[in-house]
């Protein structure tokens, strides 16, 4: 039996549990499991608990990592520092540690400076979520077909690399081996940026004095392009504290495009307009046709892995049919 302890039960980790749980246990990678949940919110565990997420409620840290095979941390990222140096003196040597935050350099440069030896550590970031947030929103299927990004510490163990493979398969996620400052380079213009457009748009329109008279004439369309204002304030002002310097770039390529734009309709550019409306048009409905969550080179890569092969594992049934790693 595989003891697994997911160390914070919001969306994130409450999801990650119910997937866990859910999945047949005959047909299951990781064969059986035991999901143990802690959380600083007594509430959020007992929510979580109710819910099906874990299966045990610890009461302290230690308690929750004392038989742990995996540790899913799944809290903010501004705390995991704290929570890996927390957790330091209580990991099982041999266990293996994993978080889910959408920065990756800043989280393994923590791993690296404050875990254990003894341990090994795999980053992981899910390319799924929702503007809501706590474990009264979390779902089994929230990473169904939802690319599961992996950044393995340089030395972690191949066992250790192999059970995160069974977990996210177990999830129903899709692999995607890369390098964690190409992660938060590609993020900060495709999950973070998105974030930040959002908000400055309900920023910027809310503060005109026309906004109460403004307001009832917004329909889909502002509907749509602001839902991610409705995401954890708390949660993006930490992904933006750790991945500054990529966010900043994308950042400044847009205020440059947003200035064109600008000279273009007050210029009376209709040609101009006209051309970049078509572009955007088209790249996205490419990206739409070419499927969302498939990234240029992943159908090969999807080939490569349906080759699956049997490998023994140190727990058994986790280590059969695993997934050979694309290295980016």
């Amino acid at each position: 039996m595989i003891q697994i302890a997911i160390i914070g039960v919001g969306l994130i980790g409450a999801s990650l549990g119910m997937a866990l749980r859910s999945a047949p246990e005959r047909e299951s990678p990781l064969g059986a499991i035991t999901v143990t949940g802690f959380d600083l919110d007594p509430r959020a565990l007992a929510e979580a608990r109710g819910r099906l997420a874990i299966d045990r409620e610890a009461r302290t840290l230690a308690d929750a990592v004392r038989d742990a095979h995996l540790v899913i941390v799944a809290t903010p990222v501004q705390t995991i520092r704290q929570v890996f140096a927390d957790l330091a003196p209580l990991l099982p040597p041999g266990s293996t540690v994993t978080d889910v935050a959408s920065t990756k350099a800043q989280v393994l440069a923590w791993a690296r400076e404050l875990l254990p030896a003894t341990v090994d550590f795999i980053g992981g970031h899910p390319m799924a979520g929702s503007e809501k947030s706590g474990p009264a929103a979390a779902s089994p299927d929230l990473f169904r077909n939802a690319i599961y990004c992996l950044s393995p510490q340089e030395n972690a163990r191949e066992t250790a690399v192999r059970l995160i493979e069974a977990m996210v398969d177990q999830i129903g996620a899709k692999l995607y081996y890369i390098d964690p400052v190409e992660h938060d380079a590609y993020v900060a213009g495709v999950s973070h940026l998105p974030f930040m457009l959002s908000t400055a748009l309900v920023d910027v329109v809310s503060r005109s004095p026309g906004w109460r008279e403004m307001a009832p004439l917004a329909a889909t369309g502002f509907r749509d392009v602001t839902r991610l204002a409705s995401g954890s304030a708390e949660m993006h002002r930490d992904i933006c504290l750790t991945n500054r310097e990529a966010l900043a770039r994308w950042l400044d390529e847009m205020a440059r495009r947003l200035t064109e734009l600008r000279d273009q309709v007050a210029a009376g550019d209709g040609e101009g307009l006209l051309e970049w409306f078509r572009h955007a048009q088209d790249v996205r409905d490419r990206w739409l046709s070419e499927r969302p969550n498939m990234r240029p080179g992943e159908q090969e890569f999807n080939a490569m892995i349906d080759m699956a092969y049997d490998r023994p594992g140190l727990f058994g049934r986790w280590g059969l049919g695993s997934r050979q790693r694309k290295q980016s």
